[in-house]
């Protein structure tokens, strides 16, 4: 369910898992944000991946030599 504000910005109710709701709220802590901006970044870096896949390249983590240290799959 989701209902527009004034602002122009969105309110989203959404039920999650106890376990995704720790992660979100850990990540949040550790970055000095909340749960909100943690999912809106995780939803951009997925769309990054998605763009990604569709001009036939991948999304990796490199190391400081620009050496693949993880590849990331399944996204």
């Amino acid at each position: 369910m989701n209902s527009e504000r004034g602002d122009g910005s969105v309110i989203y109710t959404m039920t999650v898992s106890g376990s995704l709701h720790d992660r979100l709220n850990r990540i949040a802590a550790n970055n000095g944000g909340n749960t909100g901006e943690v999912i809106a970044k995780a939803l951009a870096l997925y769309e990054v991946a998605i763009d990604a896949r569709s001009q036939n390249c991948r999304v990796a983590i490199l190391d400081t030599d620009n050496s693949i240290k993880t590849a990331i799959e399944g996204l």
